[in-house]
């Protein structure tokens, strides 16, 4: 498939490439050729059209068998690879191409014994591995000259096992591009369930255990060299305020374990009420690591003052044993035309949020900053700085150590009245309410151990989610089938995302809630499907019989929209522009809409 688009973007003027130092000029020849008006700021308009390649394929195989009346036996392989060209990734130039490949490969064998006519067996296991392959090149896109490797790279460097930063400005699509290797990131996955289930009386128990084992391996790319010109004069002037030298550890390894014991009755009370209840039992493990690279993580971060590193093998967290989520559903037809339902719950999430953002910083990634320099760097310069465990920490990205499980408390209620013969109206309430949900919160030097972006990720934030919907079905009747919906809800929280840009200002949780990101107060739905009559016997019959028509709408309400200043008033957090923490005061004398 390829999928079209138009780049529309300024690039260096032919100007600034003749007038450029002959160091920088391969710079800015990588850039596609302006075919549009000078802007007269040492730039030119270019814009064309383009593609993005890409591919996906899937296959599988499955097998049965049946060694006897009371046992079956499976396997199922599934191999999905895909890969993806695209330009201009993540906002850079043009003249960038990531070539991304994914390939995901899975594994399941099943078996369901019938050890008697009340009991039966059912396992499962399954092995999954995935890897997605990153690389960014530069092409002629446009008459632009890739810049040979030499140029680009020090001595003993490749685009193989190392990448290369170039900005000379942030805007989207501006003067600045990527090149080299971004990771090689491969997971791992098993899972294997057991659940037993037997009938007693008007009793159906079910018990069962899962585990799940995650294995990832980020793969990043060992060498990074940055070039931070900042504006397209320091780059004319080959001016560079900032240039970076990033090493890191190329294999970091962890491994999560997760643990689930449950109990499940379903009490047939009545011929008219059903009673299901049930208990799981949560204990996901904080991360170890096979090979010793685990994630530093620190004392304490109640009081950033006397924070300091905790001894190299420290768990991130100790998890609880306690995480007990007992579960309710009742079924009550009181009336052959009538049914109520309600049901409540506690469900637990894992609660690792961006935990693995921990294998790409202090100490596995060491950053030597050379200020006020030029292009190219000398060899000592360029040279990847040490890999050490002794402070000051320029990245660090941790959990609190103090890390309980989120959980989510759920409810809900319904009403169900059939009508005639066909037709069945649906009223249902739900509702939900998050605590100690995870949020990450970006510090920057919080004292003179962390001199950096510190990431904190913790249990600081609560949601509540409210909804009432009301459907209408009408059953197959003279070949006609329909489906209407309406959804009222509204979901508050003081932070709408787990990890990264939560807008808000660190500790204010409380002052932050408002609607969700994603809050979606109307929602309407409706489909039908209708069976073409068909003509009498014949040729016609078997030429125009079996035609139906099926016709499907969908509608709701937008989202909010997140207003910010793009400033920070905050002292010692990290976020600025669209990511800004300030939120603009409303002026309850003005009208809010625009």
């Amino acid at each position: 498939m390829r999928q079209p688009h138009v780049a529309q973007t300024y690039v260096p003027s032919l100007t600034s490439r003749q007038i450029a130092p002959t160091a920088v000029q391969p710079l800015l020849n990588a850039f596609p050729k302006p075919n549009g008006p000078d802007l007269g700021n040492g730039t030119a308009a270019f814009s064309a059209g383009y593609s993005d390649p890409s591919t996906l394929n899937s296959s599988g195989i499955r097998i049965d068998y049946l060694p006897s009346q009371r046992m079956t036996i499976f396997g199922r392989y599934n191999d999905a690879p895909s890969s993806l060209d695209q330009r201009a990734p993540a906002a850079y130039a043009y003249n960038t191409i990531q070539d991304i490949k994914y390939r995901t490969q899975s594994l399941t064998i099943g078996s369901t014994q019938a050890l008697t006519q009340r009991l039966t067996n059912e396992f499962r296991f399954n092995y999954s591995r995935s890897r997605a392959k990153s690389f960014l090149t530069l092409d002629n896109f446009g008459g632009a000259v890739p810049p040979p490797d030499s140029v680009l790279y020090p001595s003993g460097v490749s685009p193989q096992n190392s990448g290369f930063v170039f900005v000379a400005d942030t805007a989207p699509y501006g003067i600045r591009f990527l090149a080299g290797k971004v990771g090689d990131n491969v997971q791992r996955q098993t899972n294997i369930t057991e659940n037993v289930s037997f009938d007693v009386g008007a009793h159906q128990m079910k018990f069962g255990v899962d585990y799940r084992r995650l294995s990832p391996d980020a793969g990043l790319a060992p060498y990074q060299v940055q070039y931070i010109f900042l504006s397209l004069s320091n780059v004319l002037s080959n001016t560079v305020p900032q240039a970076s030298i990033v090493a890191r550890t190329a294999d970091v390894q962890l491994l999560f374990s997760n643990w689930s014991l449950f109990a499940q009755d379903t009490w047939k009370a009545t011929h008219t009420l059903t009673i299901t209840y049930g208990l799981r039992w949560e204990y996901n493990t904080a991360p170890s690591s096979p090979n010793g690279t685990l994630p530093f993580t620190v004392t304490q971060v109640n009081v950033f003052a006397t924070m300091t590193l905790a001894p190299p093998g420290t768990p991130l967290w100790h998890p609880q044993k306690d995480d007990f989520a007992p579960r309710l559903g009742i079924a009550w037809q009181p009336l052959p035309n009538l049914v109520l339902r309600a049901g409540a719950g506690i469900f637990y999430d894992l609660g690792y949020s961006a935990v693995a953002d921990g294998t790409g910083a202090f100490p596995f990634a060491q950053q030597k900053i050379i200020p006020n320099t030029s292009f190219p760097l000398s060899a000592a310069n360029a040279a990847a700085p040490p890999l050490t465990t002794t402070p000051p920490v320029a990245y660090l990205a941790v959990l609190d150590p103090d890390h309980v499980l989120p959980r989510t408390y759920e409810w809900n209620a319904a009403v169900e009245r059939t009508l005639g013969k066909a037709n069945v109206v649906t009223v249902t309430y739900l509702g939900a309410a998050g605590r100690k949900l995870m949020r990450q919160d970006l510090y920057n030097a919080p004292n003179s151990t962390f001199t950096g972006e510190f990431d904190l990720m913790r249990n600081g934030s609560n949601s509540s989610y409210q909804a009432l919907q009301a459907q209408y079905r009408h059953r197959l009747a003279h070949g006609l089938q329909t489906l209407l919906s309406y959804t009222w809800a509204h979901s508050i929280d003081d932070a709408s995302s787990d990890a990264y840009y939560v807008n808000s200002p660190p500790g204010t949780a409380s002052s932050m809630r408002g609607s969700s990101d994603y809050d979606i107060r109307h929602t309407f739905s409706g489909a039908i499907s209708y069976d073409i009559p068909a003509p009498g016997n014949g040729i016609w019959n078997s030429i125009l019989g079996n035609w139906s028509t099926d016709s499907i709408v969908y509608a709701r309400t937008a989202p909010p929209v997140n207003v910010v200043t793009g400033l920070n008033p905050f002292p010692g957090t990290f976020l600025s522009g669209a990511s800004s923490v300030q939120r603009p005061d409303l002026v309850l004398a003005l009208p809010s809409r625009l």
